[in-house]
């Protein structure tokens, strides 16, 4: 009893210690399979993640490529550091092409903190005179030069209606803000080399083509006034008119004007169809007696300056001075280097002697400019030579006369002593006949009212 009672304690201790075995070795497997569980899900993240940053490795290689490419282009178009005072010399330049005066010039702060990224933002401010479109025009050369830069904001203080008047122009006041990036890129990281780089950006040419029109300016031709009025500008007639003439006569004589080129413009249409050489001569014969006559006219508006009116001056441009230009242009383009005509000198001839008759001797220069650059051409035209000789002629008198009068001449006092030298106080100096002056005056005779001086080889006389 005895021995079976320890066989069966034994057999039970023996199968509770193997069970017991066996469930620590159940618990440890249990343990490895969650370990390699664990393991499977980490090996799978990691082949995730990997296929994500191989997926997305090509595309970030194309773009660091294309980035590099463009870096050039962005060279080009955003000034660095040191190209900052050639920028600045640049915007001086846009204001001598356009007229636009420069007043003042602020710079950016020059401790500006440290930059974050490779676009560094500077803005000067200009303070600067212009009329409209003198802003127009230096705005253009801003939105069409290579460089990138953009105007954020400005100010515009009119001038008034006094100043426009005294000055002629209309001189306003401008403030404005001038913004550019500079470029330059962080260099504390490696680049980071890519295998067969060429072959790849080679592909990606249309890609790259298409950022670099991307970042291309478009462009605008900006063709100034053409008759537009400056909108800052006050339109009304000042209270005095600025002229001896009404507005109703004004704009009477710019009608009249308007009316006449019609008439040379239709006769020079009939030139141009003439059917033969003498209804052509006879035509052009007309054309070019109403042709002086017009710019005869002009001439002695613009010199009298009688047309203040602003439509009317504008006006006057367009559809007269303008409309002249072209029909001038148009005949010169035609007639080649033929010249101009036996009868367009002779007008020439007739004009400049009015001219100089009534004392206008700057009006008769710009008479004999219609005709000057032309004259070497038909100098040896035995028709038209004695023209030639009498036109250059009457120009050297009236360029003489007019430096003569633009000489300043006082005379403090004249002794005229019979039977002895006369004297005259010229400018501070005791002169006498014979002596000279001021380098190439000579005094050619003394009377009580008047002197005589000879100037270039003419003589002529000052009242006084």
């Amino acid at each position: 009893m005895n021995k079976e009672r320890k066989l069966w304690l034994m057999v039970t201790g023996s199968g509770a210690f193997v069970a017991l075995g066996l469930g620590a070795l159940i618990y440890l497997e249990i343990g490895k399979v969650d370990a390699a569980r664990t393991e499977v899900a980490d090996l799978r993240t990691t082949v995730t993640t990997s296929r994500k940053l191989i997926e997305g490795t090509s595309a970030l290689e194309r773009e660091v490529i294309v980035q590099r490419e463009m870096s050039t282009v962005v060279r080009d178009i955003l000034p660095d550091e040191e190209d900052m005072n050639n920028w600045v010399r640049t915007i001086q330049g846009f204001s001598a092409e356009s007229g636009v005066k420069i007043r003042g010039l602020k710079k950016p702060d020059a401790t500006r903190g440290k930059k974050t990224t490779a676009f560094d933002e500077v803005t000067y401010a200009f303070t600067f005179e212009a009329d409209a479109f003198q802003l127009l025009d230096f705005f253009n050369y801003v939105e069409t030069h290579s460089r990138f830069m953009r105007v954020p904001s400005f100010k515009i203080t009119a001038a008034k209606r006094s100043s426009v008047e005294t000055l002629g122009y209309a001189a306003h006041n401008l403030q404005a803000d001038i913004q550019t990036f500079v470029y330059e890129p962080k260099d504390e990281e490696a680049t980071v080399k890519i295998e067969g780089y060429d072959r790849k950006r080679d592909l990606m040419v249309g890609e790259i083509n298409r950022r670099r029109q991307d970042l291309a300016l478009s462009s605008f031709t900006y063709r100034g006034a053409r008759g537009r009025r400056d909108p800052w500008v006050d339109p009304r007639v000042p209270v005095d008119g600025g002229s001896v003439l009404s507005v109703p006569d004004q704009m009477e004589i710019v009608q009249n004007l308007f009316l006449q080129v019609q008439e040379v413009q239709e006769l020079w249409t009939a030139v141009k169809n003439s059917q033969n050489v003498i209804e052509e001569m006879m035509v052009r014969h007309d054309l070019e007696e109403q042709m002086a006559y017009i710019e005869e006219e002009l001439r002695r508006v613009e010199g009298e300056g009688s047309i203040t009116y602003l439509p009317s001056q504008r006006r006057l441009q367009l559809e007269v001075v303008d409309a002249m230009f072209d029909l001038r242009k148009a005949m010169t383009f035609i007639e080649g280097s033929r010249g101009p005509s036996v009868e367009k000198l002779r007008e020439v001839l007739e004009a400049m002697d009015r001219h100089m008759a009534q004392e206008e001797y700057i009006l008769a220069l710009d008479a004999y400019r219609l005709v000057s650059e032309q004259l070497a051409y038909i100098e040896t035209d035995p028709l038209r030579k004695p023209f030639v000789e009498q036109l250059r002629r009457k120009a050297l008198v009236a360029r003489i006369v007019r430096d003569f009068e633009g000489l300043e001449i006082e005379v403090g006092g004249v002794a005229i002593m019979e039977g002895g030298p006369s004297s005259a106080l010229i400018n501070g100096q005791s002169l006498s006949v014979g002596d000279m002056f001021a380098g190439e005056l000579i005094v050619n005779d003394i009377q009580p009212d008047e002197i005589e001086f000879i100037f270039r080889g003419v003589v002529l006389a000052r009242r006084f």
